[in-house]
């Protein structure tokens, strides 16, 4: 019956409950088998195949297919060789000349002999890659490789990395997922070459067992300087909480440590992050908030940071510990907190002042008798220690009853505040005094108006209004600074807070000022001024200056400003000044970026602390960005604190930064430091 055909023919064959179709130009059929030629078209319930020719064993559930042979399996894959051998019942499947890709996946293979399953993908003498496939810009060529299907992780053998033509990388094994889903395996290592610490290599290690952790461990190696071990733990212990716990330690070559007159040959440290958000609530109600938060740090010295953390600048000396609990309904507040300081730019540790444990109890505004008449209550207890030096606990209460109304059908409001306060303070290993205690009460008389109006093109809002205190009676005093208990004066102070909005009602600038009064000195306290624009969702300004008129100069500076004027070109600014009773300090920080094309950034940013007149750090360079991969090119100058026995110095490092990305395999670094010099702070 079965006969060459000049016309398309159709066969249906029902094999194992799967349907199976069979188009082409000529057929016949042999014993068990149908021989297909010319536009060869294949159906099943996975497969979509074309070919030049097909072999079909009706009894094996095999086809053969020959010539420009396509196929499609399932929703994914997609693959082209010259020969197919394909068990349509268990979907295992041989090839030669062979291309394999897949869409949940990041690359691509090309194979003179391969053979897939549903749980992996073989192939010999083969390469690898992401870019394009006619000509890649990088592709690795291996002997041997398995691609496991189950997990999309990538196992190559006797690989040789190239870049266009030119072997640059052999590898006796490479290993590398081709999705983002967490799997156990090495990670991209680090090197570098210092002339003092010699040749430095980190390899990252990365376990996943669970859903709910990872581990990683960082050990490393500087030839010249020694070696060490970082790790992270990363956690979710319930439903309302997660965690990340670092540990890490480094081990100074005797040699090194007594070259550089370290302080500690040994350097470690250990940090803990936490956030609970339910550990009684659940117990007490709906109505209920919690909120649990641990950033706690702990160091011997500042080169456990400098080691570790790469990223790690020196922004600050003071390392700050934090503890901090709070527990709410509607109507209360209760906290618990507690911070311990580490300052790095010191030898010990003893003098530094510590705050911990700490209590509040604060009772939200309520109304009393009236809904006019309202009041609140705060109390809180602080506890500072040191182990050298004079410390103290103290108590302070506060407890403000206000009256409010309104009149000229709510155009003025006024509000008039009765406040007493009180401290309590126990000092110890203080010759001079062991107890202190304060007492005053205030009068606070506000008068303010809300005002809004439209316009064609804009919408304004203004609120004005003054503030008087007034002090009352007081008794007793509290000497010590570190206290910080606010000082109160008769004060008269006004203040306007305006928003301009566009006709789409897009807030476009925010404006809020304030000057301070001392009535009976006689002279302007100070005068604060904060000013925010947004232009559109790629810039804005932000300026927020106070004033001391009283010292003579500007207390606070803060000024940020992110500029995307073009899809070419971003640059980003920050400015922070302090100079009042807390210290003085000043940073600035600024990084621009400037898109040429689609294939070159570039980039550079400073990171400058003005007090200590020296850059944190600063680079320049650039970077060139393909589809499948990107290098970099930097010249960076950084400077890392170390603890010497002889008090803190800064190190000054500086080089060209060469960085390789290979997407999505990662990427290589090689650095190397024209200039190493050492400052004292």
């Amino acid at each position: 019956m079965w006969r060459n055909f000049s016309f398309f023919l159709a066969t249906s064959l029902t094999l194992n409950a799967a349907q199976v179709d069979i188009y082409a130009t000529n057929a016949k059929k042999e014993g068990d088998k149908l021989i297909a030629n010319q536009d060869v078209v294949i159906f099943s319930d996975f497969y979509f195949i074309t070919a030049n020719k097909a072999i079909y064993n009706e009894k094996t559930s095999e086809v053969e297919l020959f010539g420009d042979v396509n196929i499609l399996r399932g929703q994914n894959e997609r693959s082209h060789s010259n020969y197919a051998r394909i068990k349509l019942d268990t979907n295992e499947a041989n090839f030669e000349k062979f291309f394999f890709a897949n869409n949940d996946l990041e690359v691509w293979f090309k194979s003179d002999k391969s053979c897939l399953d549903d749980k992996s993908f073989k192939a010999t003498l083969s390469s690898v890659s992401s870019c394009n496939v006619e000509s890649p810009d990088w592709e690795i060529k291996f002997s041997e490789g398995r691609l496991d299907r189950e997990t999309n992780f990538v196992h190559l053998y006797n690989a040789r990395l190239y870049v266009k033509d030119v072997p640059v990388f052999y590898m006796p094994y490479f290993g590398f997922s081709t999705d983002t889903q967490r799997r156990t395996g090495l990670l991209v290592p680090k090197f570098s070459i210092k002339g003092d610490e010699g040749f430095f290599y980190e390899q990252p290690i990365y376990f996943t067992m669970q859903e709910n952790w990872d581990l990683q461990f960082n050990p490393q190696i500087r030839t010249h300087r020694g070696y060490g071990l970082y790790s992270t733990l990363r956690f979710i212990d319930s439903a309302s909480s997660m965690g990340e716990w670092n540990f890490g330690v480094f081990r100074e070559n005797t040699d090194y440590f007594k070259d550089e007159n370290l302080e500690n040959q040994t350097h470690v440290g250990a940090e803990l992050k936490y956030l609970r958000t339910d550990l009684i609530k659940s117990l007490l109600g709906d109505n209920f908030q919690e909120g649990l938060w641990v950033d706690a740090t702990y160091l011997n010295d500042v080169d456990y940071l400098n080691l570790g953390r790469r990223d790690y600048k020196d922004v600050n000396s003071l390392i700050t510990s934090k503890i901090n609990y709070f527990l709410a309904d509607e109507n209360n507040f209760y906290g618990a907190y507690g911070k311990y300081y580490i300052d790095t730019s010191k030898t010990h540790n003893k003098d530094t002042l510590q705050e911990y444990p700490s209590f509040q109890y604060h009772r939200f505004l309520n109304s009393l008798l009236d809904e006019r008449i309202r009041y609140s209550f705060d109390v809180s207890f602080n506890n500072y220690y040191r182990r050298v030096g004079p410390y103290a606990n103290n108590l302070n209460l506060s407890l403000p009853l206000s009256y409010h109304n309104a009149f000229f059908d709510n155009f003025l409001h006024f509000a008039f505040t009765e406040r007493l306060d009180a401290s309590f303070v126990n000092y110890s290993n203080d010759p001079q005094k062991e107890h202190e205690h304060f007492y005053r009460n205030t009068h606070e008389f506000d008068f303010y108006t809300d005002l809004s109006k439209a316009y064609d093109s804009f919408f304004h809002t203004l609120n004005l209004g003054v503030s008087y205190i007034l002090p009352g009676g007081k008794s007793g005093g509290i000497s010590e600074d570190y206290l910080n208990l606010e000082k109160i004066d008769e004060k008269l102070s006004p203040y306007l807070v305006q928003y301009f909005y566009n006709e789409n009602g897009e807030k476009k600038l925010k404006n809020r000022i304030d000057v301070s009064y001392l009535s009976r000195r006689d002279e302007f306290e100070e005068s604060k001024n904060l000013i925010t624009y947004y232009y559109n969702e790629n810039i804005s300004l932000n300026n927020e200056v106070i004033y001391s008129h009283l010292d003579r100069h500007f207390s606070n500076i803060l000024s940020q400003i992110e500029l995307g004027l073009n899809p070419q070109f971003n640059w980003e600014f920050s400015h922070a000044y302090q100079n009042d009773e807390y210290g003085k300090y000043s940073f600035i920080g600024t990084r621009a970026n400037y898109y040429l094309n689609a294939n070159y950034n570039f980039f550079g940013g400073i990171w400058l602390d003005t007090q200590r007149a020296h850059a944190n750090m600063w680079e320049l360079g650039y970077t060139y960005q393909r589809k499948c991969w990107n290098y970099s090119l930097m010249y960076k100058e950084r400077i890392d604190p170390k603890l010497t026995s002889a008090g803190i110095s800064a190190r000054n490092q500086s080089g060209f930064y060469l960085v390789f990305n290979f997407y999505p395999l990662g990427g290589v670094g090689y650095d190397f430091a024209l200039q190493d010099d050492e400052n004292k702070i």
